[in-house]
């Protein structure tokens, strides 16, 4: 065995050039058509040409088609309708606070201007009768400015606690990493579910893939600013050479994950192998010293109904192995 060939964990390899599945044949079939009339292959005339040719195939095929779009775009629809139902309710709550605010401040200027008047007023008064009635009139006025306050600053307490109440939510149910510019795992979790449950319906294969920086590379970089600055480097990589089908992740601790839909571990083990080439050549600098940021990565494919949470899971464990056994990437091959 070669020292190359060491650094791949075994797989059988075959024509990657062959569609498996009847999805693939016709995915095939469409670009091997736009490439034989001369249509440039971009996603625009490649839809136009998908529906197209769709219209020729077989009925429990095109009903196939139909069902895994119609699914994909029900539960997009349903996630962004909820999202802008809750974005506007905070919204409304942050209009109200702001009308409350505005209603508080001009009390506040009232009260101001109160205080104003009847300083003017007591400092001309010599009889302590008039001094007495002109305090208690003020005494009056600014007792009922004090339950208009009290009123506004309740319902100021009531609409922030709704508001925050709304943000949490929203949060809770937030999708990206706000620092790698990715989505986050728990986002990944549930895209990965959903896949599985497309997969045992419509029989098709997926892989999850995990990378990260090799530990070795990252004692190097000596601090967590650098760690930081490395890890935004690699995920900036990722997302550039990723398919607009891909999902990419972070599930923290400098882990990166990606969703590959129809594609094997072939396919998957291919990725990681160019992305490490792509990883490995871009020039990077810390403290003007240049750095070449190797990566370890780990695959599974999504066969089989279970959690999602287990393929990721063995997904890191396997990318764990690869690194102390000197890989490049390694493939879970089951129990």
């Amino acid at each position: 065995m070669t020292e190359k060939d060491s650094k791949f964990s075994s797989i059988e390899a075959r024509d990657l050039n062959e569609a498996v599945s009847p999805l693939e044949k016709f995915a095939k079939k469409v670009f091997d058509k736009l490439i034989e009339e001369g249509v440039p292959p971009l996603p625009y005339y490649y839809r136009i040409y998908f529906f197209n040719m769709l219209d020729d195939e077989d009925i429990n095929f095109r009903k196939h088609i139909y069902e895994m779009i119609a699914v994909e775009e029900s539960n997009e629809n349903e996630k962004d309708f909820e999202l802008e139902r809750k974005l506007k309710l905070s919204f409304k709550y942050s209009k109200e606070l702001l009308q409350r605010t505005a209603m508080i401040y001009k009390n506040a200027n009232t009260i101001k201007e109160l205080l104003n008047k009847y300083a003017d007023e007591i400092s001309f008064i010599a009889s302590p009768k008039a001094l007495e009635k002109t305090l208690k009139q003020f005494e009056a006025k600014l007792e009922a400015i004090n339950k208009k306050l009290d009123l506004e600053l309740n319902e100021v307490k009531k609409l922030y606690s709704k508001n925050i109440e709304v943000l949490k939510e929203i949060e809770s149910n937030s999708m990206f990493d706000q620092r790698y510019g990715v989505y986050n795992k728990k986002y990944f979790l549930k895209i990965v579910q959903k896949e599985i449950k497309l997969i045992d319906k419509f029989s098709h294969v997926s892989s999850v893939v995990t990378i990260k920086i090799k530990d070795e590379i990252l004692r190097q970089l000596k601090n967590e600013k650098n760690i930081i600055l490395a890890n935004r480097s690699v995920s900036k990589i990722i997302l550039k050479t990723s398919r607009r089908t891909d999902t990419v992740a972070h599930l923290g601790e400098g882990i990166f994950a990606m969703l590959l839909k129809n594609t094997d571990r072939i396919g998957a083990s291919k990725t990681i192998e160019r992305l490490s080439d792509m990883i490995s050549t871009a020039s990077v600098f810390f403290e003007g010293e240049e750095v070449e940021i190797q990566i370890v990565g780990g695959v599974v494919e999504i066969k089989d109904k279970k959690d999602a949470k287990e393929y990721v899971e063995n997904a890191i464990n396997v990318m764990r192995e690869a690194e102390e056994e000197g890989m490049l990437y390694k493939v879970y091959e089951g129990e």
